[in-house]
C-alpha cells in the first residue's frame, strides 16, 4: 500500500449534506409576521414554500429580516397570497460564509420543479437600471407575479409634502422597489435639486401607489414615471421602454 497520497476536504459538501438532513427534521410553518417575529435575527438559511411546493432556497446575514422582506413582497403582488406560503429555517452561529447556497439549490433542483423561484426573478436585490436600459422581458416571478401597483400607501397623510421627504416615505414602506433618480449615487437622502425644495399637496391619505407617484412626476417638468411588471421608476427623462408603461407624462 502507498505511504502517501493527496487528500482533499470537501467543506461545502459536508455543510451542505447536514443543513439538509437538518431541514428534513423541520415541519413548514406559515410565513405570516407571527411566526416571523419568533425566528432570531441571526444569519442562516431558509426554505419557502409555495402551495407545499419548495420553490426558493437562500442564505442571509439576518433571518428574521429577510423573512420579513419576502413576506412584504409576496404581499405586494397579484395572483398570489401569504397565506399559501410557508418556511423553514435554520440558524447557523458559525461558518455561515462557508456554506454553499448555490451547492443547496443544485440539490435541490435535481427535484422536479424544485427552487422554480431561484434564478428567476424572485431574490431582494435591485437589478438597477440594466433592467430597464435593455429592455428585457419580464420574467419568472415578475411575469407571474406582477407588483399591485394600486398598493395604498397608508403611511403617507393627507397634506403638504416636501418631495423628496415624500419619495423617501414612500420607498421605505412600499412591498416593492421604487427607484427614483437623485443627484449623487448612493446618497438617497440628499435627494436632487429638482425637487428636494419642491412642496406638493397629498389630497388624501392612503393613496394609491401609482397615482401618488403620478401627482409627484407632475410637479416635475421634464421627469418621467414608469412602471414595470416589478417596480417603479421616477427619472428625469423622456423614454418609451418596451416592457414599461408610462405613468406620467401621458
Amino acid at each position: 500500500m502507498p505511504f502517501y497520497r493527496h487528500f482533499e476536504l470537501d467543506l461545502v459538501s459536508a455543510l451542505r449534506d447536514q443543513l439538509i438532513a437538518a431541514f428534513a427534521e423541520l415541519q413548514p410553518g406559515d410565513l405570516n409576521k407571527k411566526n416571523i417575529a419568533t425566528v432570531p435575527d441571526e444569519a442562516g438559511v431558509y426554505q419557502l414554500y409555495h402551495l407545499e411546493s419548495l420553490v426558493y432556497v437562500g442564505k442571509t446575514d439576518k433571518l428574521r429580516k429577510r423573512l420579513q422582506e419576502h413576506h412584504e413582497k409576496i404581499c405586494g403582488r397579484r395572483n398570489i397570497h401569504s397565506r399559501d406560503m410557508c418556511f423553514t429555517c435554520l440558524s447557523v452561529r458559525s461558518g455561515i460564509q462557508a456554506v454553499s447556497e448555490a451547492s443547496l439549490i443544485d440539490h435541490y433542483k435535481s427535484d422536479p420543479g424544485g427552487c422554480a423561484w431561484n434564478g428567476n426573478g424572485f431574490g431582494p436585490h435591485d437589478p438597477g437600471r440594466e433592467r430597464e436600459t435593455t429592455n428585457k422581458p419580464p420574467d419568472g416571478f415578475d411575469a407571474q407575479y406582477p407588483i399591485r401597483e394600486d398598493w395604498p400607501c397608508e403611511g403617507i397623510v393627507r397634506g403638504k409634502w416636501n418631495c423628496n421627504d415624500l419619495l423617501h416615505a414612500m420607498k421605505a414602506q412600499l412591498p416593492f422597489l421604487l427607484r427614483y433618480q437623485v443627484a449623487h449615487k448612493n446618497k438617497l437622502k440628499q435627494g436632487h435639486p429638482d425637487y428636494n425644495n419642491v412642496t406638493m399637496h397629498v389630497p388624501k391619505t392612503g393613496m394609491p401607489a401609482q397615482e401618488l407617484l403620478r401627482i409627484i412626476a407632475e410637479h416635475l417638468p421634464g421627469w418621467q414615471a414608469t412602471g414595470f411588471p416589478s417596480h417603479l421608476i421616477l427619472y428625469k427623462e423622456h423614454r418609451q421602454y418596451k416592457h414599461g408603461t408610462i405613468i406620467w407624462p401621458l
